[in-house]
């Protein structure tokens, strides 16, 4: 389980399952969802941990083809797909995104050319040289702002005229998809936007059947994440001598030690610079 969600707002808890890819990134874009109070996110690796959750999401990965290799050969990505067209809500996010793919095209990551993917969402994926970057934003719902940030090399290059969106751009241009209860989006950080992460929870537990599932109005992720960061500052502070660390930094290890730097090509550096 991630985090330590506290008790449900309303009588029913809503269960997230997240496919823990041997690759997977960014996995901080799960942290907001499991702040939320009710809401259980559950790193799973077998179909049946997957079985029971009310909402499927499929996070980021360092390698997409890869990953999805790896939900097949595990039996999870059949468990996606029952999940999905029972009506259950799924998520795709970045290179999970790119999974619910009917087709991708990567010459560059897992360098496999075309690879079909679980076909969930009407699009096709296409991995260039260039790696997109950017710090986006629009809105979500029609009204909700959302922003987030992108890294990925894989970009849609197939679209069916009709597929909602799942965020809309100023001046009206589309990112991410939703097709009945699945959805999914390039953007991280999404879920880090208190009042789109409600709206969507809430319409997740409608789609799984989570009458008795109400969305706390009051959780505010950045201060938490504040609270958070100032209690790992406040113990750092505490329990290490800092003053140690910089002369470590500045002057390298006392006493003539050595320290194998552990890289491919493993050197050896030594106080006076010199590495071996």
């Amino acid at each position: 389980v991630l985090g330590r969600p506290g008790a449900p707002v309303g009588g029913q808890w809503l269960r997230v399952a997240v496919p823990r890819l041997p690759r997977m990134s960014n996995a901080t874009d799960l942290d907001a969802l499991a702040a939320e109070p009710g809401v259980r996110v559950t790193l799973v690796a077998d179909p049946a941990s997957l079985a029971a959750a009310d909402l499927v999401i499929l996070p980021g990965s360092k390698s997409t083809v890869d990953d999805l290799d790896w939900l097949r050969r595990t039996g999870l990505a059949d468990a996606v797909l029952a999940h999905a067209h029972a009506g259950r809500p799924v998520l795709g996010i970045c290179g999970g995104y790119q999974m619910l793919a009917e087709r991708i095209w990567d010459d560059v990551e897992s360098r496999r050319g075309q690879v079909p993917g679980l076909g969930l969402l009407p699009i096709s994926i296409t991995f260039g040289t260039e790696k997109a970057l950017g710090r986006p934003s629009g809105l979500a719902y029609g009204s909700l702002p959302v922003s987030g940030y992108e890294i990925h090399h894989g970009r849609v290059t197939g679209r069916p005229a009709g597929l909602a969106p799942l965020f809309t751009l100023a001046g009206g241009a589309a990112e991410g998809s939703r097709a009945g209860a699945v959805s999914g989006t390039h953007w991280h950080g999404a879920f880090e936007n208190d009042e789109f992460r409600r709206a969507f929870l809430t319409e997740a537990a409608g789609l799984a059947g989570c009458r008795d599932f109400a969305v706390a109005s009051d959780t505010d992720y950045a201060a938490l994440r504040l609270s958070a960061l100032d209690m790992l500052g406040d113990a750092v502070e505490q329990c290490v001598d800092t003053a140690a660390l910089q002369r470590l930094i500045e002057q390298g290890p006392p006493g003539g030690l050595r320290v194998l730097c552990p890289t491919p090509d493993a050197r050896t550096w030594h106080p006076d610079g010199r590495t071996s």
